[in-house]
């Protein structure tokens, strides 16, 4: 059985309001996170859920496991209304609250890096320019325009990257990687997580390509819906944050 998309429309019109409620009726109790049974609406891209959804759910299965998650995909345009009336509690990516009414938190600061498969015939530990330019790519177009970073480096003259596959998603861009002899650009975070579950090489990239920001959203809550908020917060900082992920 699958809901109809009134049920569908309906719930998520109201699962904001009734989490609200349903913390309304808990604020006079403290917040222990061993024992909360508070659930959460977080908003990734389909390569941030691959990259920060596993180490997430680990820290609360370490720390919190009563509180539930729901993962929600990230709609960039929507991102902040659904945050504002509750629809949302969490959005992590490549975000920049643009409403003052919004708490934003950097998390890492991210490069990007090359994945090629570890028995590849002709790329081994490292990468030059002009085997990278020449390279059959495999690449995602989504949203956040992670591949535009790259394919915006082409100089006048200078000839397009030879792009044999293009993905909508990420997630079936490792696997592919892992068959073939096509090289892939992604965050840096994002390929070291495909590099430990698909075995392949991480590879510094030998052009300059532009940095980005990992940010968390959320809204402002009360009472002890706001301290839940607070202790969830300072838990994806400690579980996704680290800083810079390589030298300048």
């Amino acid at each position: 059985m699958s809901p109809t998309s009134l049920a569908t429309q309906l719930y998520l019109e109201c699962r904001g309001p009734l989490s609200q409620l349903e913390s309304t009726f808990h604020d006079g109790e403290p917040f222990d996170p061993k024992t909360a049974r508070d659930r959460f609406t977080i908003a990734f891209s389909d390569i941030g859920a691959l990259t920060f959804l596993p180490p997430l759910v680990a820290g609360l299965q370490k720390h919190a496991p009563g509180i539930r998650v729901e993962a929600t995909p990230l709609e960039i345009p929507e991102v902040e209304s659904l945050l504002k009336t509750g629809r949302l509690d969490f959005a992590i990516g490549k975000l920049e609250a643009q409403d003052p009414e919004l708490s934003q938190i950097d998390l890492i600061d991210q490069h990007y890096a090359a994945i090629v498969r570890r028995d590849h015939p002709t790329i081994q530990g490292e990468l030059d320019e002009k085997t990278f330019r020449n390279a059959a790519h495999a690449v995602v177009s989504d949203p956040a325009g992670h591949w535009q970073a790259v394919s915006h480096v082409v100089r006048v003259g200078e000839p397009v990257f030879d792009v044999r596959l293009t993905l909508a998603q990420f997630n079936v861009l490792p696997a592919a990687i892992k068959e073939s002899d096509l090289i892939g650009v992604v965050p840096h975070r994002s390929a070291v997580a495909f590099s430990e579950t698909w075995g392949l090489q991480v590879i510094d990239i030998p052009i300059p390509l532009p940095r980005f920001t990992v940010r968390l959203l959320t809204h402002k809550g009360a009472g002890r819906r706001r301290v839940a908020y607070d202790w969830m917060t300072a838990l994806i900082k400690d579980v996704l944050g680290s800083g810079t992920t390589s030298p300048d």
